[in-house]
């Protein structure tokens, strides 16, 4: 399926578009970096190709860069003429190969029919690719037209409407827009900061960062905290051993566990003062966290009030920690993300835990909800679970998130 050589005037063929809601998709097999699980509803209607453009960096989270993404429609009960957004998805283009295509539109067919789509837009984002002319199709037009076909094709299968296809060199204002579907037509971007979409997600105080490597650089490993830490978690280890010592004449083995959990607690409230944990208290802390039950614990603080102490005294560990004792605190990282809406940096948090260890079963279990577009709300049990559990122990976690 090629340009065509004799472009028309631009015109506006998108239907009207209004927010429902919107999680994470994708099947559990996505290859590392390939793909990302987003999440956020517009909440606006997007009338025109270059509102829902303009929009997808708020949807996202991030501004997406040689990318397919993937709109996700359903039918609105209460307004039948009007489509509602329900997942809006990321995949990388630059996986080479026709078995490769073949992968990435199961796996869009596949979030299609999860969330029981009616229809499906997209939109390629590659700065490698040039505006369509009457004298030249443009530069990677075959490799995009492919696609949307191949895309079109898949869907069709399962009754899915591919509404729209598009193209863009980068998400920006007065860049150029085209069609790779239906009537040919083009324009050019409104202001991405001026959108309504990204104003409400501002506003609801989300973070909308300038790329995906922005979201890998917030769980990159410190090289020189790292190996400071992997010094030091011996002498932890030995300091735990002499404390468990003096405890188990107690009889109650729950009386270590609290004791572990009020430390790991003293070190939470330091970091919500603002202080960073030397290599020797976060060898203390990933220490600790090697208990499952009191790393269980641990989930009952996010979400709640102390949920943002939580995911910086997480972060710390994650990007401090040797492996397999990052993928505690990157699970923990990526629980906290997840319970807030934040399904970018869930994925990119999971993906690090189970780099760290591939067979941490939070970790996986996490991974595979947030795929499958579980709910953000679903995982209350989990922090009512650590909340219970505490409070067994006489320590209270703060007051339930209402």
């Amino acid at each position: 399926m090629n340009a065509p050589n004799e472009p028309t005037p631009p015109v506006e063929p998108t239907p009207p578009v209004e927010s429902k809601s919107a999680v994470e998709p994708e099947p559990p097999d996505r290859p590392e970096h390939a793909a990302d699980p987003p999440f956020e509803d517009p909440g606006e209607r997007l009338r025109a190709p270059g509102d829902l453009i303009a929009a997808v960096p708020a949807m996202l989270g991030f501004m997406p860069a040689r990318s397919l993404v993937v709109t996700v429609l359903r039918a609105d009960p209460a307004a039948p003429d009007i489509a509602a957004v329900e997942v809006v998805t990321r995949m990388d283009l630059d996986n080479p190969g026709r078995s490769a295509m073949g992968m990435l539109v199961e796996r869009v067919a596949g979030i299609c029919v999860r969330h029981r789509a009616v229809a499906a837009l997209a939109l390629v984002v590659d700065d490698r690719a040039t505006v369509p002319t009457r004298e030249h199709r443009g530069v990677r037009a075959r490799k995009h037209h492919d696609l949307v076909a191949a895309l079109e094709h898949r869907l069709d299968v399962d009754a899915v409407s591919l509404a729209g296809a598009w193209a863009v060199q980068a998400i920006g204002a007065e860049l150029p827009w085209w069609t790779l579907t239906g009537p040919w037509s083009r324009g050019l971007q409104p202001d991405p900061t001026a959108s309504m979409v990204t104003l409400r997600h501002v506003l609801a105080g989300r973070p909308l960062r300038g790329s995906r490597r922005e979201l890998t650089d917030i769980l990159a490993v410190d090289p020189v905290a790292r190996d400071a830490t992997a010094t030091a978690l011996d002498a932890a280890v030995a300091a735990a051993v002499r404390r468990l010592a003096r405890i188990v004449q107690h009889g109650d083995p729950r009386v270590q566990l609290r004791v572990e959990v009020c430390r790991v607690l003293r070190y939470l409230e330091r970091v919500e003062a603002g202080a960073r944990l030397t290599p020797a208290e976060v060898a203390d802390v990933a220490v600790a966290l090697r208990d499952s039950a009191l790393r269980d614990i641990m989930f009952g603080l996010a979400p709640g009030p102390r949920a943002d102490g939580a995911e910086a005294l997480w972060l710390q560990l994650a990007r401090a920690l040797p492996d397999p004792d990052r993928a505690e605190a990157a699970a923990l990282v990526g629980y906290c993300a997840y319970t807030r809406g934040d399904g970018p940096l869930a994925g990119v948090a999971l993906d690090a835990a189970l780099a760290a260890d591939p067979k941490h079963r939070m970790a996986m279990l996490l991974d595979l909800g947030l795929q499958t577009g579980l709910r953000p709300e679903r995982l209350g049990r989990l922090a009512d679970s650590g909340r219970e559990a505490a409070a067994e122990l006489g320590i209270h976690l703060g007051p339930e998130p209402r």
